[in-house]
Parts: C-alpha cells; structure tokens; sequence
C-alpha cells in the first residue's frame, strides 16, 4: 500500500457473520482480534481519534459480529468479536469460531492481523487456538500488550517476557498499549503501515 492513510477518517460501513454479506472491497484490510474484554474497541478508537465510533460494551461478548470499517475506501478494518465469553448463548459460543476462521483464512484482501492481548494474563488453550488461526491465514500480525496502565514498569517487562514465552513464539512483534495513559499509538501506527507496505512489495 502505497503512502499513509488518514486513520481519522474511518467510517463503520456494515456487520456480517457469512463471507457472501462482507462488503466487496479490494483494499488492503487490517483485522482486531483478542479475547473479549481486551480493549478492542477502545484501541480502535483510539487508533480512528474518534470517541465513539466503535462502540464499547462493559458485557464481554456484546459484539458477536464481523465489523467493518473504511477509510476513504484506501484501507478498511474488521472488529472481530473477541472469544473467551461465558455471559452469551451455547448457540453464538458455537457459531464464533466457524465464522472467525472462515473470514480470517478466506478473506483475500486481509494484510494485517492485530492480536490483542491483556498484559496482565498468559496464554491459554483459546490463545493458543487463535495464534493458530492467525498463523494457518499465514497473514502479517502485530502482538498489541493492552491495559499496560495496569501495571508497573517492572511488572510490564516481567509480564511482556512470560507471555512472549508462553506463546512459545520466535520473532513476534508486538507493541505496549493503554488506551487510558494515551501511549502506543505512534508506535502501533508505525509497525501497521511497515507491515501494509511489506505485504504490498512482497512479489
């Protein structure tokens, strides 16, 4: 992708849980994955600099749809409803993980993957399952540590180190983020756009 993208003019364009409703654009797309109550929605309106554009729910689970947002039809995002809920029918629990491998390994335009996760837990069976998912759609990700305002200094690169090793992972890059205190925004924006224009260059 050539150039940056306006963040701040991302406009929220439809939901949909089958491939045949997501909207039939083709550019390059950036999807938010994470455990419910990670800060998903929170982060992306941060990242969009609007308050209220993504709306956020204090009932983990809420969102059970893909989200889709543009921006100036050069770049769109997808809100992902985040897994791990228990507050939802049996029926939506079982219809999450169809619907969210299906888009993530199918959806050709998908650049960017960014797996959200609360600083303050370790991986478990679900992580793992979704690293999986990510690594199968073998698209470009970005491990965004959330809630870092949680935490001390040193608690943060203790935590940062058990969940690097918990995922048992090489190389993963990741970035510290809170959302409250207004930090990781620059840094996230950078490795974004790095990755959008490595995928593009790569023949």
């Amino acid at each position: 992708m050539k150039g940056r993208v306006a963040l701040n003019k991302a406009k929220f364009i439809t939901t949909a849980v089958l491939p045949a409703d997501y909207p039939k654009l083709r550019i390059p797309e950036v999807a938010v994955v994470g455990r419910s109550n990670v800060g998903k929605s929170s982060l992306l309106n941060d990242l969009f600099q609007q308050k209220s554009l993504v709306k956020v729910s204090c009932t983990p689970g809420k969102t059970q749809h893909l989200n889709f947002f543009n921006i100036e039809d050069k770049l769109s995002f997808v809100d992902i409803p985040g897994y791990g809920y228990a507050e939802v029918p049996a029926s939506v629990r079982k219809q999450w993980g169809p619907m969210v491998q299906a888009y993530l390994e199918g959806r050709d335009m998908l650049q960017v993957i960014l797996f959200l996760f609360d600083i303050r837990r370790v991986p478990n069976e679900e992580d793992f399952q979704m690293l999986d998912w990510i690594a199968e759609a073998g698209k470009s990700m970005i491990l965004v540590l959330t809630k870092v305002d949680k935490v001390t200094q040193n608690e943060k690169a203790a935590f940062t180190q058990k969940i690097l090793s918990g995922f048992r992972a090489a190389n993963l890059h990741y970035v510290h983020y809170s959302t409250l205190k207004r930090t990781g925004r620059p840094e996230l924006v950078k490795m974004l756009f790095e990755a959008l224009q490595d995928t593009h260059d790569t023949p």
